[in-house]
Order: C-alpha cells, then structure tokens, then sequence
C-alpha cells in the first residue's frame, strides 16, 4: 500500500529530531541531487554541516557502490512522499552501518536535507566529528578528451587525471582503446567506425583502465568536428563516470539472477504475470507439475484447472491485478495425461514497490496431504462398518439443521433393531456386522438426498430429515422405515429375520438436538413395548402413543 506523503508540519518535525541528534551530520541538496551549501534558514550548526567536495557530488559518492540503488530508492521517496529513509555504508569505514535520512524541505528553505548518524552503539559515541570528514568520492564525474580520427588521444584536461589516475604524458599519444577493457574492444572499435562514416555526435559505455588497475564504466559522447582534410578532423569525447549506476544495475542483474535460480530450486511451479497477464517468468518445475509440454500464458495454467477451480482462480487473479489482493486457494488439476492432482495456488500482488506490477502464482502438488485429510476426514465422520454418519457428526448435522433461522421443521427417526443380539450370539459377529450394513444400505435407500443415517453406537441408528412439511411428513418417513426393514436380510450365513423398533419426533428451528432426539428415542421404547413394530410418533403426552 502507497505511504501517505508527509505534509510540511510534519517535514519541519523530522527536520527537528535530526537536530536534537547529537552524532548526526546534515548536508543540503538541490533539487537534481547535488550537494549544495547548506542555507543558514535550517539552523544547522555549522560544526555539524558536511563538508562540500572539491567537484559537483551527490550522496552517492559517500557511500558504497553496493548501496546505490538503496540511496537513490530513498531519494524517490523524500521526493514524492517529503521523507526518505535507508541504511548505507560509508566508504570510510564501510564496516560502520548509518542511518541516512531525506527530507524536502523546499517549500521553507529551498532544499532538501539529508542527515547521516552512525547506528553502530561501539562507533556512536565518537560524535559528529566522525561523520564530518565522511569520505566522498574526489574522482569528477565529468572530463574532456580530444583525439584524432584515428582515436589517438592528443589532449586531456585535468579532470581526466583525477577521474583516471593517468598523467597528461601518459596518455597523449595513445590510443584509446589502450585503456578500454578488452571485452568492450570490439564494441569500442565499431562505435567508431560508425562515428567516421555518420560525422554525428554518438554515445557509448565502455569501460576504461584506472592507473591503480580498477576499470570505470565511462559514458562517452564523441563529438565529430570535422576540417578539410578529413585527416586532421579532431573528435571532442565528454566522459562521465557512470560506474556507480551500472555498479546498481549489475547488483540488480545479480539479484536477479540469484531469485530465478531460487524460483528453479524450489520445489512448487513459479509464475510471473505482468499487469497486463503476460508471462514474465516460470520456472521449469511448473510445466512438470501440471503435466504440459511449457507453460506460455495464463491460460496453460487455467486449462488444466477442473470447472469448480477454474473460476475461484480467475476471481483471485483479477483481484491480484486489480485491487492488490492476495489469496491461497485449492484447485483440482487435470494433466493431459489424465492424472488428476490437488494442488494449492497461492496469488501474491505485485506492486510498484516489487518494480513489476503483475502477480507471482506458486502451484504446490499437495494431493497425498489432500488425500490423507479427506481419509482423517471421513475417519471422524463416518462410522467405518456401515458407512453412515458416527454419532458426533449426526449430532452436528441436527444441530445445523435446528439452528437455521426461519427454517422448515426437522425429523428424526430413532430405529432400534429388535432381534440383533440372537443373531450376533448363535451366528457370530460377522454376521451381525453384516446385518448392521444391509440395515444402514435399507435405510439410506428410502430416504431424500439431503436426509442423512446416523449410526448412534451398537444396533441404534438415527435418521435425520431437515425441512419436512410437519408431522405427518415425519409419520410417512417412518412407514417408508418399517417397510424397507421388515423384508428378511439374506447374509452370508442365510435369512435372517429384520425388525426394528421405530421411534419419530419432529422439531422446530430452535429446538436442542439432544432433546429432539430424546423425544424419538422415548417413541422408540413405546414402539418395542407394543412389541408390533409399528412406528411410534412422539407427542407432549407419551401415554397416548400414535402409531404411524
């Protein structure tokens, strides 16, 4: 999310707690970066004031080169928003972190201020004075060289030996590929050659040999003025040091290259979007992972998605784009192969603090961890003979079904088998087992598709039916209940006799499932009393049963 921009009340409050900051030192800034004197309108004691190098200079030049995209990040912020801060490294004691602080202060002193403190507790309490002999760069940024058109320096100003190192002897009379890089000789040569033929002014970045051995990225702008003999035409070359800005852009070259070589080394499928849903990045794990030959668009990753995924992901990626927002989502994948796979896509916004607006999409295959929770799942909710609901969840769903507000009346039926002992005692567990299934497949075949079988513990099941039309509803339920259990069980040891004793009860939105089901299970014992298997429905008066 954007900061918003301090106002200049606010800006005066940063100015002031850099003064009351007695190992800080302040420096004034022009508009264009420069350092300029420090105006006496900002009250900065003079001992305090960093000193003005010899040459035009910027902050850049007293820190590290490493942390020239930090400085010039910070002063885009002071720009746009009054305040920038950041942590950088002086080249005095490049060891020694400081805190470098921008304001804009234009509007009340024409300048910006930029304030330097030492964050290192062993180095603060050597005060200012630490700070105000901060080392900055004394190399120019700017020299002028003349050559001939066969490149042969003829002269340099004085600007050149101090960017350089190298003596006006030194380099007269050479040629000034003598000092390029070798890498950037073919470059250089053909720069010229094309700067003989055209006449034109021309620009090229080479690198040149200091006298001490290190190499300066140099921006060169050759003027061609010519003569009337074209062998006495002279080339005016304007060279600025641009070796801190290619130093940055080699640093994020670096960076870079470090995150595509993580994106390959992580196990989930990596896609980068641009706003416009172009693919900047993927990752060669992506394409393995939804079993494509590559993956050249969105939609080689949406194809895959099945119907019920497919448009939570597209929601998710136009609110990314959109509006800024994150999301993680699980999505079924179909390869073309025919594989299916669960995978979890987490959308991640990418905005102008990323420097690439867009959105980063990391696929993850979590099928065995989707398949094990779908097996914990069905573990604490089914029972695992007959398949029904165990008691915990058929509670739940009654519950659930009770609290609905403005709901439709909810039915439950208490069944009780009424001869599942004998047949456990003289034919065996397993066959009781199996008298238990063909009872919950029987009960399950009678009912609506929103009705749900409970089994409540031992040879009691609980048939839960939300939205019936009231009583008489609940009393057909339970005929269609004593009618698919009244037909013998043929199980592996033969026929078997069924009954069960059958409780009904009806509810009200509102009303506690235990007690519903209490009033089904009372039911349920006056239907085994009766000892004729018809189904009992519960009334406030119990003495009076009514059989269904």
């Amino acid at each position: 999310m954007t900061a918003t921009p301090r106002t200049p009340a606010e800006r005066a409050d940063v100015l002031s707690s850099l003064l009351r900051l007695p190992d800080a030192v302040l420096a004034a800034i022009a508009t264009d970066g420069v350092l300029v004197p420090m105006p006496a309108s900002v009250g900065v004691p003079p001992e305090r004031v960093m000193p003005l190098p010899a040459d035009r200079a910027t902050f850049l030049e007293a820190v590290l080169p490493a942390d020239a995209m930090t400085v010039i990040t910070a002063w885009e912020r002071a720009r746009t928003h009054g305040v920038g801060l950041a942590t950088v490294h002086g080249r005095r004691e490049p060891g020694v972190p400081l805190s470098l602080t921008f304001v804009d202060l234009r509007e009340a002193h024409g300048v910006f201020v930029g304030a330097l403190e030492v964050l290192d507790a062993a180095s603060a309490d050597r005060g200012p004075a630490s700070l105000s002999g901060l080392e900055v760069s004394r190399r120019p940024r700017t020299a002028t060289v003349r050559k001939t058109s066969l490149a042969v320096i003829t002269e340099i100003d004085e600007r050149a030996t101090r960017m350089l190192g190298w003596t006006a002897a030194e380099m007269v009379g050479q040629r000034s590929s003598e000092f390029v890089h070798p890498d950037d000789q073919e470059r250089a040569i053909a720069n010229w050659l094309d700067l003989l033929s055209r006449q034109e002014s021309q620009r090229v970045r080479l690198r040149h040999r200091r006298s001490d051995g290190s190499w300066a990225w140099l921006e060169l702008e050759n003027q061609y003025v010519p003569a009337d003999d074209p062998a006495d035409a002279v080339v005016v070359t304007q060279m600025s040091d641009v070796s801190d800005e290619m130093a940055a852009h080699e640093a994020l070259r670096q960076q870079e290259r470090l995150l595509r070589r993580l994106t390959e080394a992580l196990p989930q499928g990596i896609l980068q979007l641009a706003a416009d849903r172009a693919v900047v990045h993927v990752n060669s794990r992506l394409p393995v992972l939804l079993g494509v030959p590559a993956v050249e668009g969105w939609d080689d990753l949406a194809g895959v998605v099945d119907e019920a995924g497919r448009g939570a992901l597209e929601t998710a990626l136009s609110r990314a784009l959109d509006v800024g927002e994150d999301a993680t989502l699980e999505v079924g994948i179909g390869t073309p192969a025919g594989e299916a796979r669960v995978c979890a896509v987490s959308v991640v916004a990418l905005g102008d603090r990323e420097g690439a607006p867009g959105a980063l999409v990391c696929v993850s295959d979590v099928t065995d961890s989707a398949r094990m929770r779908e097996e914990l799942t069905a573990k604490a909710t089914f029972d695992p003979l007959t398949g029904c609901h165990n008691r915990a969840s058929t509670m739940a769903v009654l519950e659930a079904a009770l609290a609905e507000p403005g709901g439709r009346p909810t039915a439950v039926v208490f069944v009780d088998l009424d001869e599942f002992k004998p047949v456990n005692d003289t034919l065996g567990h397993d066959a009781g087992d199996e008298l238990l299934v063909t009872t919950a497949h029987r009960l399950a075949s009678v009912l609506r598709r929103d009705d749900i079988v409970g089994r409540l513990g031992g040879d009691e099941f609980l048939v839960v039916s939300r939205g019936v039309d009231g009583p008489d509803a609940a009393a057909a339920l339970g005929a269609r209940i004593r009618a698919a259990l009244s037909v013998p069980a043929e199980i592996s040891a033969g026929a078997v006799r069924l009954r069960a004793s059958l409780g009904v009860a009806v509810g009200e939105p509102g009303l506690d499932g235990a007690a519903l089901t209490k009033r089904a299970d009372q039911a349920m014992y006056l239907s085994k009393q009766g000892r004729r298997g018809e189904p009992v429905l519960w009334t406030a008066d119990l003495g009076t049963p009514v059989l269904v």
